[in-house]
């Protein structure tokens, strides 16, 4: 995980996206330069850090349905050609 100075916070774990996104932060952009990792670039709030604390310590909990749409929906821009996004969870 990278926390940026421009106020971004950017990581390659699959799973913390999927939970940040399903948990409505703001996703800005997945970096694809890497063929084997994307990074996921989130916009950098209060609640982002104290989301992924709770993710990080295992004390995360979210509705099955946003958790499993969020994953599909970060699939779909893996596999598009889409790297600059704005999607809220």
């Amino acid at each position: 995980m990278i926390k940026n100075k421009d106020l971004t916070f950017s990581t390659d774990n699959f799973q913390l996206a999927i939970y940040l996104l399903s948990e409505s932060c703001r996703l800005i952009s997945v970096d694809k330069t890497n063929p084997k990792r994307a990074v996921f670039v989130f916009k950098d709030t209060d609640q982002r850090k104290l989301l992924t604390d709770k993710f990080l310590s295992y004390e995360a909990r979210v509705e099955p349905h946003r958790f499993f749409s969020a994953q599909k929906d970060l699939k779909q821009l893996l596999y598009s050609e889409v790297s600059q996004v704005e999607i809220r969870g």
